[in-house]
């Protein structure tokens, strides 16, 4: 069972921005993240650290990546995503396009972001700011959206997902191996009632997320 996480007192007013940013944090367990621009400064971010700590963090882990990859002899050029481990907190700053970048505070020594998660956060900020999406999605060009999915009781196996508004069973048609999937990742093909047929993957953290569904650019309600 997931628990709500306590957030910190905002010190500015939340944009649509601020909802994508949060749902990225529960979908990575980052501790906090931020959206920032070509100056870095913070456009908006969502989290359970103080304001102050994120932007801080925002600008300057912004500004690592834009002096890595516009120096011209560095062989970090070309390089739209930056991981950091370290043992009191972790780092990763992702590169969108127009200068925009996103920031991550992630837990002690964590060295591993979600990138089915970070796709969908890069294609919902280019789509809200009506940025260029050909750099947001250029490391995952699949379509990855999160959704909900009902399994078999006592197993993992999925019987169900929803979308636009209603649920629509699945036939299971395969199972992907553990060697086409990261470690503790469960991946299946399914045919919806109709034909079409779609790639659902469980992340470690339970959370499940499926490609080639219809409109997809829509975010679906949830189930209540």
């Amino acid at each position: 069972m997931r628990f709500p996480r306590a957030i910190a007192p905002r010190d500015q007013a939340a944009s649509a921005f601020s909802a994508v940013l949060m749902r990225l944090c529960d979908a990575t367990g980052a501790l906090a993240a931020a959206l920032v621009d070509s100056e870095g400064e913070t456009v908006d971010y969502a989290g359970t650290l103080d304001p102050y700590d994120i932007k801080v963090g925002a600008a300057e882990w912004s500004l690592v990546l834009r002096i890595a990859t516009e120096v011209k002899a560095s062989h970090w050029q070309g390089t739209s995503q930056i991981i950091v481990r370290a043992e009191a907190r972790s780092f990763a700053v992702v590169r969108l396009t127009e200068g925009y970048a996103i920031v991550l505070q992630l837990m002690p020594r964590c060295f591993r972001v979600s990138q089915r998660a970070l796709a969908e956060a890069r294609r919902e900020i280019a789509e809200e700011a009506r940025l260029d999406p050909s750099v947001a999605t250029a490391e995952r060009p699949e379509p990855w959206v999160r959704i909900d999915v009902q399994t078999r009781p006592g197993s993992r196996a999925p019987i169900a997902l929803w979308w636009a508004g209603q649920w629509h069973p699945l036939e299971i048609l395969g199972r992907y191996a553990r060697a086409q999937l990261a470690r503790g990742e469960l991946g299946y093909r399914a045919r919806l009632p109709r034909g079409a047929e779609v790639t659902l993957v469980r992340e470690p953290f339970g959370l499940w997320y499926a490609d080639q569904l219809p409109d997809c650019r829509s975010r679906p309600s949830r189930p209540r």
